[in-house]
């Protein structure tokens, strides 16, 4: 397990995922989710007929703030620049050009960033910008005043993605214009619960991940549940549906290193074509 608990017991919602049936593979897993719900075959049409519900309690969420905070992920995330308010997949290379990470990245403010992964291969998200911004040469530090924050346990995570998505979130608002467009972020308040939305760009149905506080994490979840629209899922249906619906997460659930191409990850919008990026040089260099 990640070392956000002890135990996948003491997870947030552990025990909501017991009372509806979910099976665990064990203790080791990075996400305190189950791998299903009863039968897999009855959670995966939520995804195209109604409305999927996942908790995504245990993955990697990197908060980087302070001045310099633009130039530091412009030059870590490979993707194209985010205003604030805007968010995207981008690829994290290293110096060798292998993919460290394929984090959603989040523009929250002017000097605010909030990168989440889900995979196992969010694990390097802390150790690696942390490296990098505590980088010196000769007494200079390019990212000095960038401070790297693990805030993993800071909210919990929550995903709904179906084609009525959009519909159970709108019974919470007074209008629909309140949610935020695919590849943006908001402040969203659902019944009184300040939570932090992020609508996934690149789909074909609406998909939201919803940073909820934890003290209401459980009040939520279980409003949610109330839509007889809404099922929830486990891990299995999840990973497959997401392989399916982004061609790099099957590439990012391997074990190992990770090489992809550099016009491969420029196709999937994971990285820019400037290639003014860490590692961009490596990548090239596999061109030649």
């Amino acid at each position: 397990m990640a070392s956000l608990w002890e135990t996948i017991e003491d997870a947030p919602l552990y025990g909501e995922h017991l009372l509806l049936g979910g099976t665990f593979a064990g203790d080791d897993q990075l996400l305190a989710m189950p791998t299903h719900y009863g039968d897999p075959s009855s959670e995966r049409p939520s995804f195209s007929e109604g409305c999927a519900l996942v908790d995504l309690s245990g993955m990697a969420a990197m908060l980087v703030s302070g001045p310099g905070a633009d130039s530091f992920v412009h030059a870590c995330c490979a993707q194209a620049p985010l205003s604030v308010g805007e968010c995207g997949f981008g690829a994290i290379v290293t110096g060798d050009g292998s993919i460290a990470s394929v984090p959603l990245v989040a523009r929250t403010g002017d000097a605010e960033y909030l990168l989440w992964d889900p995979l196992e291969r969010g694990l390097m998200l802390q150790p690696w910008l942390g490296f990098l911004a505590a980088i010196e040469q000769d007494g200079f530090r390019p990212y000095e005043g960038v401070n790297v924050e693990d805030v993993s346990d800071s909210l919990v995570p929550l995903l709904l993605w179906g084609p009525q998505a959009t519909a159970v979130l709108g019974d919470y608002v007074r209008d629909l214009s309140c949610l935020p467009a695919p590849g943006t972020v908001a402040n969203v308040t659902l019944d009184r619960i300040e939570t932090l939305v992020a609508s996934l760009p690149g789909l074909d149905v609406p998909s939201f991940l919803l940073l909820v506080p934890p003290r209401a994490a459980r009040v939520l979840w279980r409003s949610l549940l109330s839509f007889p629209i809404v099922t929830p899922v486990g891990s299995a249906s999840l990973s497959s549906h997401a392989r399916h619906a982004y061609p790099w997460v099957g590439h990012a659930q391997l074990d190992g290193r990770l090489e992809l191409a550099f016009e491969q990850l420029v196709e999937w919008e994971l990285a820019r074509a400037e290639a003014d990026f860490i590692g961009a040089r490596a990548l090239l260099r596999d061109i030649g």
